[in-house]
């Protein structure tokens, strides 16, 4: 009897964990659905027409490495994708600089008002990204709030006209888009930090700043880590932004596409610079979860 018991409870389960298993997978499979249509099915569209050439402005399905050729052989591009890296590198950088102070005060520091002060970092995304770079237009034009204070009060003789239409205004928009992509896992991070921890580092006679680095720097780098993904890659992709801000003086790789897409209509080139950069994104993505993983590791 007993052995019959155990046999129909080991039944149970087993039909339980089915039932779960078939439920997770109904669960999954509209955003595997999604995921197909709309992400795996271009990027093999893209793959297959970026080994085309182009003929009087109209694709032919003719095989070529012509255009991966001519995306590693043309200086265009390379200065393009220098600057899309050196834009992204120094927005993540400088997002980095100020999300640490920012997390940590709210992790840490900021008690009651947590909350208030995590819906304040995310409030910026209820409104569109179009909307706040042209907000930014209006900030740093010649004729804009900052050049006009300057000027009121003395500090300039006359208009600084770097701070629009420049990889300057362009670094600016992307540190202001991105800086809560970067305090949101940070704080994650930092709020997953016991107090006792740093207290038990200073009962050892550790001092602040010690306590810091030997403690509570570490045990944040995930969060870092995750921070600076987000940032490099959607800054090495951004679009918007370079085009509102960056007046075309000097076209980041984003903008090369779109000028192959569009305007050239050479969308076989336009694919294969696409497809390169995916793959850049999908190599930066695999070293970054190795960091992750080591990372998370010795937090462990």
């Amino acid at each position: 009897m007993a052995s019959a018991g155990r046999t129909m409870m080991q039944a149970g389960a087993g039909s339980a964990e089915k039932r779960r298993r078939r439920f997770a997978a109904a669960g999954i499979a509209p955003l595997m659905l999604w995921q197909f249509v709309f992400f795996v099915v271009p990027v093999i569209l893209l793959l297959v027409i970026s080994f085309w050439r182009t003929r009087s402005y109209r694709m032919v399905p003719d095989f070529t490495f012509a255009n991966y050729i001519a995306v590693f052989t043309n200086g265009a591009m390379w200065r393009a994708l220098l600057l899309s890296v050196q834009t992204a590198a120094f927005v993540t950088i400088a997002c980095a600089v100020l999300a640490y102070p920012i997390a940590y005060f709210i992790a840490k520091k900021a008690g009651r008002l947590k909350g208030l002060l995590l819906i304040a970092v995310i409030a910026p995304f209820w409104i569109s990204i179009v909307m706040r770079v042209a907000a930014w237009r209006l900030l740093l034009g010649e004729n804009g709030v900052i050049n006009q204070s300057l000027l009121s009060i003395g500090l300039i003789d006359q208009p600084l006209g770097f701070l629009l239409y420049s990889p300057v205004a362009t670094s600016i928009g992307l540190v202001y888009a991105y800086l809560p992509l970067y305090v949101l896992p940070l704080y994650a991070s930092i709020d997953a930090i016991e107090d006792n921890w740093i207290a038990a580092a200073k009962d050892l006679n550790a001092g602040p700043m010690r306590a810091f680095w030997e403690v509570t720097f570490p045990l944040s780098l995930p969060g870092l880590i995750v921070g600076a993904v987000f940032c490099f890659i959607f800054g090495l992709g951004e679009f918007v932004t370079p085009a509102l801000l960056g007046g075309g003086k000097q076209l980041m790789m984003s903008q090369v596409i779109q000028d192959q897409f569009q305007r050239r209509l050479d969308w076989p080139a336009g694919a294969a610079i696409s497809i390169v950069m995916l793959v850049i994104v999908f190599a930066l993505l695999a070293v970054s979860m190795k960091w992750f993983r080591k990372a998370s590791g010795e937090k462990l």
